[in-house]
């Protein structure tokens, strides 16, 4: 009797060794790029109000600075443990990758073309929302899902920010971070976490 019991215990500690193997840590890809976004925009903002200076538009170059390392060093860390790379996991990188070129490039040609104030921000928080949203679909998640519809809606609100209030794009930047990347990585973890020790 003693051994059956042995023998449940060493099957269940495997079955919970294998779900949490299985368990995928990309979600902490969410929170580096949300919060790297949300405080790089939010100090552009201060700069902005403080200085007045244009250089201070330009500190969102520091967002891939940062994040770019710290998400390759997560991807290779999830990479390293599992050793699989499932499809859904490759379409959701394919896609913020997507949104990362996109945001550098639209930011470039948009500041050296005058309507930074205008599209760019806007863009941006946009972006981050269809993201967010696509993310919650493929992996069936409704906080990514309603976080990411959020998300959206605050990038329509940011379009109405023109001419005078433009600056006030930069905070709805950050908070479109908060709301389509730092509050659904936080969920997802948790989720993930739960699933772990049942």
């Amino acid at each position: 009797m003693e051994e059956n019991f042995d023998a449940l215990e060493v099957i269940a500690q495997t079955r919970g060794k294998v779900r949490m193997d299985d368990a995928p840590t990309g979600e902490n890809i969410f929170l580096i790029w949300g919060w790297a976004t949300a405080l790089f925009f939010l100090l552009e903002f201060v700069l902005w109000q403080l200085f007045g200076q244009e250089w201070c538009l330009w500190l969102w170059v520091g967002i891939p600075l940062v994040g770019t390392p710290l998400m390759m060093r997560c991807l290779w860390r999830d990479h390293e443990r599992t050793h699989t790379r499932t499809r859904q996991s490759k379409v959701i990188l394919d896609y913020w990758i997507f949104v990362g070129a996109a945001s550098c490039v639209s930011g470039f040609v948009m500041g050296f073309a005058g309507l930074y104030e205008v599209a760019f921000l806007p863009l941006v928080c946009l972006l981050i929302g269809i993201g967010c949203f696509l993310t919650g679909e493929v992996l069936r998640f409704r906080s990514k899902i309603r976080c990411g519809l959020a998300g959206c809606v605050l990038a329509v609100a940011a379009f109405l920010f023109q001419g005078e209030l433009w600056p006030w794009q930069l905070l709805a930047v950050s908070l479109v971070s908060v709301v389509s990347l730092i509050i659904p990585g936080y969920l997802y973890n948790k989720a993930v976490a739960e699933k772990t020790i049942e």
